[in-house]
């Protein structure tokens, strides 16, 4: 994760549990797919699924939310 100020069409999040090699700290913007109770997240042609804790983390000195992988699937062509 770079220091780059987060731009008011992102907010970031922390995913646990996901593949490895993905990032922890996840920055959401408008074109990710999701919303208050799962965030979808495109990463080598598969989507991850994840869903809120109602956990939060201290990232970049401010609060975001925490959300867990629950499963994955392939990306249609």
């Amino acid at each position: 994760m770079t220091g780059e100020p987060t731009k008011d069409s992102e907010r970031l999040v922390v995913l646990v549990g996901g593949p490895p090699g993905m990032d922890r700290v996840h920055r959401i913007s408008d074109r990710t797919t999701g919303d208050a109770t799962r965030i979808v997240v495109a990463y080598y042609g598969r989507h991850q699924h994840f869903e809120p804790t109602g956990g939060t983390e201290l990232v970049e000195g401010r609060r975001v939310p925490v959300f867990r992988f629950v499963s994955s699937t392939a990306i249609a062509e």
